[in-house]
């Protein structure tokens, strides 16, 4: 019986105790209470993976709140997310599904996926494939920022086919992490037809910014996978992080729910 005992005794108390747990019920003593907790202190002491199992399950829980959060912040930004004509994308404007990326062309891991993203815009060229510049390094590196406000800036002037090349592009010299420069980008553009002489850099990544803190994410890259109409909690899939098998996946569980 103690076996069993003991370890809900901590469970109780890694969960944090109230007024109406065992250890502080006004049935028991002072000493009574105290020697409760120090059976408890010493069952930790000799099983301290109580302590590993009690961190991840409560990671678990912050993690599966955390994501039902964004969900929620999806559904009602689904507009700004799929709709929006200023946010560059691949594909047919009228998908019935979308995946949706944040990133940043200085993020190692955003470097890392890109070919994969690539890949999959082949394998289905009836998804929209929505890119938010979202240059979290800006701060550190010029390139972050000026590579963003550049690619934006050929999407509005050149349209989605020069946009793809240019964003391709970018990422194929696997320049990230602060190696990137100016003119590594001005040399990109200028190849594709786009004259750099007239490039205005204007911020243009705030409003993506601004989604990006509401949905909660930390960073990058971070995908949203989502139809475009009857957006639930249930069609919308939240990949954070370099996750290649989890992105396919949920593309293809979108599509079959929109079929």
């Amino acid at each position: 019986m103690k076996k069993l005992i003991l370890p809900l005794m901590v469970t109780a108390l890694l969960a944090g105790c109230n007024e109406t747990t065992a250890v502080n019920n006004k049935d028991f003593s002072p000493e009574q209470k105290a020697q409760i907790e120090k059976i408890a202190s010493q069952y930790i002491i000799e099983h301290p993976e109580v302590l590993v199992k009690a961190s991840e399950t409560l990671q678990k829980q912050q993690m599966q709140a955390q994501e039902q959060s964004a969900k929620q912040t999806v559904i009602t930004y689904a507009n700004k997310l799929v709709k929006n004509d200023k946010t560059p994308f691949v594909g047919p404007k009228d998908a019935k599904v979308n995946v949706i990326e944040f990133f940043d062309y200085q993020c190692m891991y955003c470097s890392k996926i890109a070919p994969i993203v690539k890949s999959l815009e082949q394998a289905n060229p009836d998804v929209k494939f929505i890119f938010k510049e979202t240059p979290i390094f800006a701060s550190r590196w010029d390139a972050s920022k000026y590579a963003a406000d550049m690619g934006n800036w050929i999407f509005a002037h050149n349209g989605s086919a020069v946009y793809g090349k240019y964003h391709d592009a970018v990422f194929a010299t696997g320049k990230d992490e602060g190696k990137l420069t100016k003119q590594d980008i001005n040399s990109i553009a200028t190849k594709l037809g786009v004259d750099t002489s007239k490039f205005d850099a204007n911020n243009t990544f705030e409003e993506n910014f601004q989604l990006f803190s509401e949905l909660g994410f930390q960073g990058t890259p971070a995908l949203i996978v989502m139809p475009t109409d009857n957006v639930t909690a249930k069609n919308v899939h939240i990949i954070s992080g370099y996750d290649p098998k989890g992105l396919e996946k949920a593309i293809e569980e979108v599509k079959n729910s929109v079929k």
